[in-house]
């Protein structure tokens, strides 16, 4: 392929530096799955992957460390999709990429506790069929990520 030919990429096309996050869409033994409230909008735990760890021990992690809940008690289940956005550090600007995975937590309507050094408010376990509720302050990578799995995953049979 030459360089005329070479598709540009969306690095490319913003020409930010790159950060690479992982986290996860968590749902329990009621068919809930886990929301939690930060700076005014809906999301799910993610956070940045560190050197030589694995992507998906990062997305565990997250979901420990900003939730509260038990390790022990997930599991990665599949992978979803990766999302991208932008965000910011100081006066930089990065491109973020984030690797969703599905999680399952052994429990049901668990306690959390919710991670407030990093904004977020509240952790709440809520049933697809009350989902249309949160839609409207739900972040649009949140929006997607939760589409893409009630489109494709949310009523294949899981262990």
């Amino acid at each position: 392929m030459t360089s005329e030919t070479k598709k540009a990429t969306l690095k490319d096309t913003l020409g930010l530096p790159t950060i690479a996050s992982a986290g996860g869409l968590v749902y329990n033994d009621s068919h809930h799955i886990l929301l939690m409230f930060k700076r005014g909008k809906w999301d799910m735990p993610k956070g940045r992957i560190e050197e030589n760890q694995a992507v998906e021990i990062t997305a565990l992690r997250e979901v420990n460390e900003e939730t509260g809940l038990d390790i022990n008690k997930l599991e990665i289940t599949g992978k979803l999709v990766s999302t991208w956005h932008t965000t910011r550090h100081g006066n930089t600007k990065y491109l973020k990429k984030t690797h969703w995975f599905l999680m399952k937590y052994s429990g049901d309507d668990d306690k959390t506790d919710p991670q407030i050094e990093e904004g977020i408010i509240e952790c709440r376990w809520v049933h697809l069929s009350d989902l249309p509720e949160y839609r409207e302050l739900l972040t649009a990578r949140v929006n997607y990520v939760v589409d893409f799995w009630h489109q494709n995953m949310a009523y294949t049979p899981r262990k």
